[in-house]
């Protein structure tokens, strides 16, 4: 390749979760559960033949005025109270946080995550240039206690404030864990008090299998401190790449002005109108839900079986399953010595924007069928199993 003068962004290089080597189990995508995919397109795409004019051009910058209707219906179930100008239509909930980094940061500015985080929500943010302040997670979620202190100290240090907080407060990625009520509430007081915004990813949220449904942050949000993002891709298909921002109409607008997409796909945006309005969502949210807790159970169990030394806790909901392995474990070898033995799983390292320990791994469940899981942990059982050799031969 000729020596271009690339830019900075583009040195940050590497494997996407959807590349898998050939032959390979591939425990490390999150992506939809093929059987789950829902079998109505056909019939979503022959009611669009009425609008296939609208279907077939550029769309609104907001989006299509019945999508964010629609939309405002859905998270109205979940008690957040939005209007059409509170919505931004976007490829996807990451489209959304990009422009949400777009509209509020430059580079160096601090955006609050936890410790672990989402992956590829570090890599949008890397591509800003901005600073991490990582905050620490527990059984109750997001430690906002530590971020209480750490911003005292900012302040009285006189540094430069955050700007935003980025979370997935229910069934987080990686960890799976769900962050409480009080927590969700101190979170908040903390963005009022100190002026930041919180970026409230919440594409699992639906995917609950048990336990009580705890209000989300932008449902409690009275000052436009939280910008709501949402996605069809977890609970619907991927392919439709339709998500959504929610939040003060003035900032939705800034967001909206940061685009540069010509609109996002408006065949996609009525196939979804089509499927809101009817009860087949619902219907193949519950159908995911039971199929998932099957997956969940099953990956925790083989667990238990070929790799006990790991600490799992069974996450309530979403796709993921998040192992901490024994102090001093190399999980860079472990996903090394997983590929050769036919398994792909993820590094906890690329969750870490600052400091990894060095000992975690991430598994989805979602993707793939009960026995490749009880296959895959096996062979991923094996690949530990020659880690441990090695370490003992060294």
């Amino acid at each position: 390749m000729t020596d271009f003068r690339f830019a900075r962004r583009s040195a940050i290089l590497g494997k996407s979760v959807f590349d898998h080597a050939p032959g390979t189990i591939a425990l490390n995508s999150g992506a939809a559960y093929p059987p789950c995919l829902p079998d109505v397109v056909c019939e979503a795409t022959e009611a669009v033949g009425p609008l296939r004019e609208e279907a077939m051009q550029y769309a609104p910058l907001m989006g299509l005025d019945d999508l964010r209707d629609e939309i405002c219906n859905f998270v109205a179930e979940d008690g957040i109270k939005a209007s059409r100008e509170n919505v931004l239509v976007t490829y996807g909930s990451k489209s959304a946080f990009d422009l949400a980094l777009r509209t509020f940061c430059e580079a160096g500015d601090t955006v609050i995550v936890t410790r672990p985080t989402y992956m590829t929500a570090v890599h949008i943010m890397r591509t800003h240039n901005v600073r991490f302040l990582d905050i620490g997670q527990d059984e109750e979620g997001f430690c906002a206690d530590e971020l209480e202190e750490k911003l005292q100290r900012m302040e009285n240090n006189a540094e430069a404030m955050p700007k935003l907080l980025f979370d997935v407060p229910d069934f987080h990625n990686p960890t799976g864990v769900t962050t409480s009520l009080a927590r969700r509430k101190k979170m908040l007081e903390l963005a009022q008090r100190y002026n930041f915004v919180i970026c409230e990813d919440d594409p699992y949220r639906r995917i609950r299998f048990e336990g009580d449904v705890i209000p989300s942050i932008k449902s409690l949000d009275t000052t436009g401190h939280v910008i709501s993002l949402g996605t069809v891709s977890k609970i619907l298909a991927p392919g439709l790449r339709v998500g959504w921002a929610i939040g003060d109409a003035g900032v939705i607008r800034r967001m909206a002005m940061q685009k540069a997409d010509g609109g996002s796909n408006a065949f996609a945006q009525r196939i979804v109108v089509q499927l809101m309005q009817s009860n087949k969502m619902a219907h193949h949210i519950d159908e995911m839900i039971h199929q998932m807790r099957i997956h969940r159970d099953a990956m925790i169990e083989a667990f238990a079986e070929h790799i006990p030394e790991a600490i799992i806790k069974a996450p309530k909901g979403g796709y993921f399953l998040w192992a901490t392995l024994p102090e001093g474990t190399d999980a860079e070898r472990l996903v090394e010595l997983g590929i050769a033995e036919g398994v792909e799983v993820s590094s906890g390292r690329l969750s870490f924007p600052n400091d990894d320990p060095g000992n975690c791994i991430r598994m989805a469940y979602s993707f793939i069928t009960v026995d490749d899981i009880k296959d895959g942990i096996a062979k991923l059982g094996a690949a530990w199993r020659k880690l441990q050799s090695q370490a003992q031969a060294a």
